[in-house]
C-alpha cells in the first residue's frame, strides 16, 4: 500500500562523527550528548488540526504496510465468501450519535463490541470516550469538534474503558465521579487504509477475523441513493465521517448507485450511527470504487481481556502515539526505546505494550532493575501494525519502591521505530513528561538518552507500558 509521503522534521542535526564516537563510547543511562533524531507526522493530520473538515479526522502517524502483508492478504481473501455479514451474531444494535460531531466514538465503540460478540453481548458508553478521552482543548468542546480513531486506540489501552452505557449515558456531559472499567484493550490493529479502490483483502479478513473495523469516509448526502441505501461518490477524497465496515457483497449492483461506478459492482456493507430507523436498519452500502472510503486510518480491536488479566498498568504515554521518531545515524528503521518505572507493589512484570508503525515489525523486548541490567525477555514479530501486548517469557519480579526498567528493540521496515507522546497544542496539549522515565537509543550506539533532553521533546514520553500478573 503505497501511500502519501510522512512529513519530516529534523531535531538537534548537529551530530558529527566525533559525536557519534562518544555515543559509543559510554553505556550510561541519561548521559549528556548529542542525539539527532527526525519526527514523522502525517500531513492529513496536521491539516485536520488547523481546519477539520468533518467529525472524523486522519491519525497523527501514518502506519505502512509491505508487499509481504499485502500477499498474505491476498491470499487470506481467496478463502473468504463473496458476501459476508456479520448481523445479529457479530454486531451490537444500531445506535444513534444524534447532532453531535461524535462519529468516531461510535465507530470505534461499534468495533469494540463487535469484537467481543458473539461470545460477549456489551453496552460500552460512547460519552466516557468522548468526555475522557483526554485530548483537546478542541474549538466548540468535546461534542461539536470530532476526533481521531488514535485518541480511542490511547483511551483504551492506557485502560480509561471501556464502561457501560448505563455508568455513563450519553449524552452528558458531567463526567462520572467513578467509572468502572469493564475489559482491558490489549491489541489494536492500525492499518493505513486502502491503497486503490481494488485494495480489499485486508479489510475484508480484519473483518471475517475480529468483527466491525472503524473507517472513515466522505460523506455528502447527494451521493446517496436512499432507495437502494447505495453510496458513492466519484469525486470525493479525505473524510469527514465515521462508520464502521460490517460486511461486504461483491454482486451488490453498480445500478443501485446514483451514479454508476467505472469499476462494476460490489460494495462494502456499511453500519451509521443514525439510527435504526436511518438506512436499511441503520446499515447502507459503499461502492467499492468509492475513492474517499477506508483510504486512511482503519481500526481493528483484536485483543480485548478481561480486567482480572492483568494486575497493575505501568506507563506515561496516556495519550497515545503522537509522533514517530527515528534516529539520523545507523539503521533508520531500527531503533531501541525504554522506560524506568518505580513499583507501586511487589509483583511480577509479565508483559508490554508498544505502538509497531509497520507490518511485519521485529521486535526484542528486555527488563530488568537497571539499564545495565536488561535481559531478553521475549522476541518476534507483528504480522500488522498497531498496538501491541508482548507477554515474557521470564518475569520480572519487583518490589513495592523499587525501580526496575523495560526496553524494546524495534524494526519497523520502512517507517520510523520510536513511537511517542509529545505535546502537540490543540491535540495533545495534556502530554508532559519528566526526566528520568523515557530513553531512546539508535541501532549503532551503546548509550541511552534521556528523550526529555533532545531538543523540542522536554515534554514527551515513548509509548511503552508494563503489565504485572
Amino acid at each position: 500500500m503505497c501511500r502519501a509521503p510522512l512529513r519530516i522534521r529534523t531535531i538537534g542535526l548537529t551530530v558529527t562523527l566525533v559525536a557519534l564516537v562518544v555515543l559509543a563510547a559510554a553505556p550510561m543511562a541519561g548521559a549528556s550528548g548529542p542525539l539527532a533524531v527526525q519526527a514523522a507526522i502525517d500531513p492529513a493530520f496536521e491539516r485536520a488540526l488547523q481546519a477539520p473538515s468533518g467529525d472524523r479526522l486522519p491519525n497523527p502517524v501514518r502506519m505502512t504496510l509491505g508487499a509481504a502483508a499485502e500477499r498474505r492478504a491476498t491470499l487470506a481473501a481467496s478463502s473468504l465468501p463473496s458476501y459476508y455479514l456479520g448481523d445479529d451474531v457479530r454486531l451490537s444494535p444500531v445506535k444513534d450519535q444524534r447532532s453531535y460531531g461524535t462519529c468516531w466514538a461510535f465507530a470505534n465503540i461499534g468495533a469494540l463490541e463487535s469484537a467481543l460478540l458473539p461470545g460477549e453481548t456489551w453496552n460500552f458508553s460512547e460519552d466516557n470516550l468522548v468526555t475522557r478521552s483526554g485530548f483537546g482543548p478542541f474549538p466548540g468542546g468535546a461534542y461539536e469538534w470530532g476526533g481521531f480513531d488514535a485518541m480511542a486506540v490511547a483511551y483504551f489501552a492506557r485502560w480509561a474503558g471501556p464502561v457501560t452505557e448505563r455508568d455513563d449515558p450519553y449524552p452528558s456531559p458531567r463526567v462520572p465521579a467513578v467509572n468502572p472499567v469493564q475489559k482491558h484493550v490489549q491489541d489494536v490493529i492500525m492499518l493505513p487504509g486502502r491503497s486503490s479502490v481494488y485494495d480489499n483483502d485486508l479489510l475484508k479478513q480484519m473483518v471475517y477475523e475480529h468483527g466491525a473495523v472503524s473507517v472513515g469516509m466522505f460523506w455528502r448526502d447527494g451521493a446517496y441513493q436512499s432507495s437502494t441505501y447505495g453510496f458513492y461518490d466519484r469525486n470525493a477524497e479525505g473524510e469527514n465521517h465515521g462508520v464502521c465496515i460490517v460486511g461486504w457483497d461483491d454482486s451488490y449492483p453498480a445500478t443501485n448507485f446514483k451514479v454508476t461506478p467505472s469499476g462494476g459492482d460490489g460494495a462494502f456493507i456499511v453500519r451509521n450511527s443514525w439510527g435504526g430507523g436511518w438506512g436499511d436498519g441503520g446499515n447502507f452500502y459503499v461502492s467499492y470504487y468509492d475513492r474517499s472510503f477506508a483510504f486512511y486510518d482503519c481500526t481493528s480491536y483484536a485483543r480485548v481481556d478481561g480486567p482480572e488479566d492483568f494486575g497493575r498498568i505501568y506507563q506515561y504515554d496516556k495519550l497515545g502515539l503522537v509522533e514517530s521518531l527515528r534516529p539520523t545515524s545507523g539503521q533508520l528503521d531500527v531503533a531501541r526505546f525504554a522506560n524506568q518505572f518505580t513499583a507501586r507493589a511487589s509483583a511480577n512484570v509479565t508483559a508490554a505494550g508498544f505502538y509497531a508503525t509497520s507490518a511485519d515489525a521485529t521486535y526484542k523486548v528486555l527488563a530488568g532493575p537497571t539499564m545495565q541490567s536488561l535481559t531478553t525477555r521475549a522476541t518476534g514479530t507483528f504480522t500488522l501494525p498497531g498496538f501491541h501486548t508482548v507477554s515474557f517469557d521470564t518475569p520480572l519480579p519487583v518490589t513495592r519502591g523499587g525501580r526496575f526498567v523495560v526496553a524494546v528493540r524495534l524494526t519497523t521496515p520502512g517507517n520510523y521505530p520510536i513511537p511517542i507522546e509529545t505535546r502537540v497544542r490543540g491535540y495533545s496539549s495534556a502530554a508532559s513528561a519528566s526526566p528520568g522515565q523515557s530513553y531512546v537509543r539508535s541501532s549503532n550506539a551503546s548509550r541511552w538518552k534521556d528523550l526529555t533532553s533532545i531538543r523540542g521533546y522536554a515534554e514527551a514520553n515513548v509509548c511503552l507500558k508494563a503489565y504485572t500478573d
